[in-house]
């Protein structure tokens, strides 16, 4: 993800016990950060401060911080983090880190995953970090991944119903221009073996999740 610029930390509400994995992403690079909702407390929680509120406060009481403030009605047709990510676009601002945004309701999680394939619609490059994963859209195109943070596992779900000529370098098992399906297992759980990954994409978009947590017994 680049960080010329200033780009946005949008922080959700969903719970966390650690916000230390976001440190690697944080280092280099200016930071707003939005906080939707119930995400302010986990901002304070990492030590991070507030730069913008925006939520309906259903998770709540308003936060009495001294930084600009949003109160969204609730009922409303986007949500909080949603919210979030549009003004923070208004600003100008299209490089966006999200996290607070996975686990707990399925339906937020599988919502914001395709968050991302919204605001590369609008002409912004997002990614989706957790303590154990992170996400990012993959369209059309050759991309170079770097292995930093390290993660071990490597697996890319299609968005589209074929995702085709996919080329997978540096990996345990390469591919070379492949047709994904939607549905199909045949790209998750694979490993890097280089620092840099080369990954390739002729049609079709994907996700592109890197995963640390050590594969459960039976999946």
């Amino acid at each position: 993800m680049a960080t010329e610029g200033i780009c946005g930390l949008i922080v959700g509400a969903a719970p966390w016990t650690d916000g230390a994995f976001l440190t690697p992403y944080l280092e280099k690079g200016r930071w707003t950060v939005f906080c939707a909702d119930g995400g302010y407390a986990n901002a304070l929680s990492a030590g991070l401060r507030p730069d913008f509120l925006i939520g309906d406060w259903d998770s709540g009481t308003q936060p009495e911080l001294e930084v600009p403030c949003i109160t969204l009605p609730v009922e409303k047709d986007m949500t909080d983090l949603q919210a979030a990510m549009d003004q923070a676009l208004s600003m100008g601002i299209t490089q966006l880190l999200l996290c607070g945004c996975t686990g707990g309701r399925l339906d937020h999680t599988a919502s914001n995953l395709l968050l991302l394939e919204w605001l590369a619609d609008r002409g912004g490059q997002g990614m989706i970090v957790d303590g154990d994963n992170e996400v990012r859209l993959l369209t059309p195109g050759h991309f170079l991944v770097e292995d930093r943070p390290h993660y071990h596992y490597l697996s890319l779900i299609p968005l589209d119903r074929t995702v085709s000529g996919v080329t997978l370098r540096g990996m345990k098992y390469p591919l070379e221009q492949t047709d994904l399906t939607r549905g199909d297992t045949l790209s998750i759980s694979n490993e890097p073996r280089r620092g840099v990954v080369e990954l390739t994409i002729a049609q079709g978009r994907a996700l592109l999740i890197r995963s640390q947590r050590e594969e459960t017994a039976g999946y």
